[in-house]
């Protein structure tokens, strides 16, 4: 175990640990250690480098400070970035960038995909056309309605954040 605090870790395990909490399926938390490496194991073809769960666990606390190529190339390869993610910080940066905007697109696509599904239903959209024009006050205030309806219902909470929308 080590003493670092974990904004005191070196550059290459707060990548690796960015990269663990930022790239999962949407349905679940981050990959394990031991589900990496079991993975990379899986996928490696023949001369493919593979890596421990110890070794990305000790990369990602920062006890090892200084992991092999393979271990990089291997970590890269599973989260398909280059393996100058972790050694350049411009790499890196970019590749953030770009991890953001996907995600991004994702949740508004599905945002849209869950708009037209919802649309598809005649008296959704009938009521979503007497809505045009209302005041922003108003529209808060319909909008509380429906949440109260939608309660009183057992149906879920509608969570506009997760949709890419800003709440009104």
């Amino acid at each position: 175990m080590s003493d670092r605090a974990p904004g005191d870790r070196p550059d290459i395990a707060r990548k690796l640990g960015h990269l663990i909490e930022t790239l999962h399926p949407e349905n679940r938390g981050p990959y394990t250690y031991q589900e990496i490496a079991d993975l990379i194991r899986q996928r490696a073809g023949d001369g493919d480098p593979t890596v421990s769960h110890g070794t990305i666990q000790s990369i990602r606390t920062g006890k090892v400070t200084n992991p092999s190529v393979d271990s990089l190339r291997a970590l890269a390869s599973f989260f398909g970035v280059p393996p100058s993610y972790f050694l350049d910080d411009t790499v890196s940066a970019a590749v953030d960038q770009r991890i953001r905007e996907i995600k991004e697109s994702v949740e508004r696509a599905g945002a849209g995909d869950e708009l037209a599904k919802a649309l598809e239903d005649r008296e959704v959209r009938a009521v979503a056309f007497r809505l045009s024009g209302l005041s922003a006050r108003s529209l808060r205030g319909i909008k509380g309605i429906v949440e109260g309806f939608r309660q009183a219902e057992g149906l879920p909470a509608v969570d506009a954040r997760k949709r890419g929308r800003r709440s009104g």
